[in-house]
Order: C-alpha cells, then structure tokens, then sequence
C-alpha cells in the first residue's frame, strides 16, 4: 500500500468516528480537515496513476501555477508508519542514519515506491541541510533533475531579487523539459488570493491565544494544518479556516480553554515526538500550550511579518513571483541565528509565555546549536526557563516515556515556584 492509499484510509476513519461518536472537546471543523486531506491525497494518487509531474522544494501556489503537484516528502514523512528497517536502508545506501528524522525517512518511502518518483527537484538552503541534501538524494536516486535555489542570509530588497530572478530560471527549464509544465501567474495570483485569506484567519486565531485560558489545545497548536492551496478544492479548505476560526472565538468567548486552571503558559518549539502525546500530560498539570514555534508559523500567521500584498516589508507592492520569494526568504531556520531567537522571544513576550520546552531534535543542525543560545536569551532577557526535551520526531526506540514525564514534572514544579504558584 502506498502512502496516498494510507491516507485515504486513515482519514475515511476519522470521518466516521466524528459522525458516528463526535468529541465535544475537539473542534467540529476538524471533520472538514480530514474531508480535504483525503481529497487531497485521492487526487494525488489520481495524478501518480495518469503520469502527471511532481515537483518537490517550492511554494505549494507556484507549484500549481507551473502545472506540477507537491510531492511534500518530508511532511509525508512526518505522516508516515516509521520503524527501524527504515533507518537499515538508509544505511545500505551509505548515507548517515542520524540527520532528523523526516529527512531519511522521506528517502526509504521514495524506493519503496510509497511515493511516485520526483519530475523535479528544487533543493534550497533556506530550510535546514540535512533537508537540501534529503531533496538532492532523491533527485539523484531516480535521475530527476536537481535546481538549488540559493538563498541570503538576510531578508532585503537584493535577496529579494536574487530569490525571484531563481524562480524564473527554474520555470524557464521546466517549461522546457518536463512535458505537461505551464506556468500561469493569473494561477498564481488565483492561489494567493486563498492562502491570504487562510493566513488571515491564522492571524485571528493568533489573536485568539492570548486570551486567558488559551483556548486551543497543545495538540491542536502543534498540527498546523497547509494553507489552502496544497488542496485539489482551495474554496472548501478555505471554508475550514474560517470555521475553525470561528470555533476558536466561540471558545474564547465562553472562557473554554484546554486546561480547567491555567497556571503556565508555555511555548513548543522545533518538532516534537509524533508517536506520543506530552501535551494532554501537560495539560493534567495546568500547562497550557498556546504556541508552536517553527520556521513558517510566524509568517503564515502574518505574526511579525507581514502577509501578501503588504507594500510596506520591501517598500513597494511586490510582482506574482516576488510574493513568493518573499515567503522563502524568512524563513527562520534559514537565516541568520539571530532571526530564529528574535522570532520566538517576539512570540514569548507577545503571548505572555512563562516558560519554553525546546525539542533538541537529533539531527537538528538548524536548532540543536541554537538551544544553549536561545536559552541563555530567553532567561536574560524575558526571566524565563527553557527545558531541553531530547529524541527524535518518529523514531520511538530513543523514547523513554518514564524519563520524559519525570523531566516534564520536574521543569513545571520549578515553574510554578517562579510563579510563586507551587
């Protein structure tokens, strides 16, 4: 069974269980989410079947706008069924086993044809390494042709310009050598529209987190769900924003929030352990989780930076193909270690955070050298405490759960004492 057809049947179950036996406690909209995921991955498969070309590495609206669907292998990754004869291929190839997690398996899922082969490749250094070299492997394995977007390590008006004029060398090829490619900016521009939209129900479900109780739950802050157009029907996906947004003010309005008494509020960052749940266990504790903190949330909740169309990030409106360089060029696992820190003191100060829990990811190389550095910030400047919370985001042979809730339990306990609160 491949991956799409896994989904499929994951989602088909979902579905089910809400209409047969609904949760009062989980959002109603997130019937409308599991419809859209698996319309998206019936569609996927629909496309592998007919020979329509996949490109992994770009913006999901210029993707569709060339023609091409998202292949999205390390999101399929985080997705995916993982145990250790995964970890035995990747070392059969020669490759090191211990980059994170979603950059070695997305490899094994590829040759095991859990996923159609690549048309294209776009690597890019605007994410992490082991990510640019996960995307040139599979490139190489199944001879598809590999682009590498370059990017500054800081965003202005001339890496602005650099990042554009690279899209458009790559479209050019395409165009050129991959049978069924078009690029279309009315497309575009079409999706833009969307995911504007989408970012600015994020924005008011940002708003919403600082209301005291937080009234989103730390499983529901931590899966983000892709911005409309990722989907076959971006109207429908769209629709789900704005109901879960309105979800969200209901809850906010009423004083629902996921714990009974908020006494903490703290801020998740990098990744996380996808096969257990630390956040209801937090929860048990009074630990509200407002916010997820990853290279794309600020900018996709327009926190901090500012959404399409915005004429006043580089002075002027932007072209089509400019507002998407402008998406890659924050992210903020891509910059400098400064953008990464300032970005998430912002959101601790903005959401009134007491404490931070930092996933140190096993082979993290964006983050894991960056923890001792935003800890030291984070209690210099804003008073408060970081728990570094080590292991791996699919591989649970380095989980030990007794471990972790002892740490969880100790950092609380020390955080209710800060707050005079134990």
């Amino acid at each position: 069974m491949n991956f799409y057809e896994a989904e499929i049947i994951k989602c088909e179950r979902r579905i089910k269980k809400i209409e047969e036996n609904p949760d009062p406690v989980k959002f109603r909209s997130n019937k409308i989410l599991y419809e859209i995921e698996r319309d998206l991955n019936i569609a996927r498969l629909r496309d592998w079947r007919e020979g329509k070309p996949f490109i992994e590495g770009l913006t999901a609206p210029l993707i569709r706008a060339m023609g091409f669907e998202p292949l999205d292998l390390d999101i399929c990754a985080d997705r995916s069924t993982v145990d250790r004869s995964r970890f035995d291929t990747i070392r059969a190839l020669g490759l090191p086993d211990y980059a994170c997690d979603r950059t070695v398996v997305c490899i094994d899922m590829c040759l095991k044809k859990e996923l159609p082969p690549p048309n294209l490749i776009v690597s890019h250094n605007c994410a992490c390494d082991p990510i640019k070299l996960a995307y040139n492997t599979v490139g190489r394995l199944f001879n598809a042709p590999v682009a590498c977007l370059d990017f500054g390590l800081e965003a202005n008006n001339d890496t602005l310009r650099y990042v554009t004029d690279q899209m458009g060398e790559i479209i050019e090829f395409a165009q050129k050598k991959i049978p069924g490619v078009k690029y279309d900016e009315s497309k575009l521009i079409e999706l833009q529209t969307y995911d504007r939209a989408a970012y600015g129900y994020l924005n008011d479900i940002y708003q919403l987190r600082k209301r005291v109780p937080c009234p989103i739950a730390g499983r529901d802050a931590f899966r983000l769900p892709l911005p409309p157009s990722y989907y076959p029907d971006q109207a429908k996906a769209l629709e789900y924003f704005r109901i879960w947004r309105d979800e969200m003010q209901e809850r906010a309005d009423k004083g629902i929030g996921a714990v009974n008494e908020e006494k903490l509020r703290v801020l998740w960052a990098v990744s996380g352990p996808f096969y257990t749940d630390p956040f209801s266990f937090l929860e048990k504790r009074g630990v509200s989780i407002p916010w997820f903190q990853f290279d794309m949330a600020m900018r996709w909740s327009g926190v901090k930076y500012p959404l399409y169309g915005d004429k006043t990030e580089y002075g002027r409106k932007l072209a089509p193909l400019e507002e998407e360089a402008r998406m890659m060029n924050s992210l903020s696992w891509g910059g400098l270690a400064q953008r990464w820190v300032e970005d998430t003191l912002f959101v601790c100060r903005d959401l009134n955070i007491d404490a931070i829990i930092n996933f140190k990811q096993v082979g993290c190389t964006a983050t894991v050298g960056l923890a001792k550095i935003l800890e030291d910030c984070a209690e210099r400047e804003l008073g408060i405490p970081t728990l570094h919370f080590e292991g791996r985001q699919l591989d649970p042979s380095y989980f030990d759960p007794v471990q972790v809730n002892t740490q969880l339990n100790v950092f609380v306990d020390s955080c209710l004492r800060r707050k005079g609160l134990a």
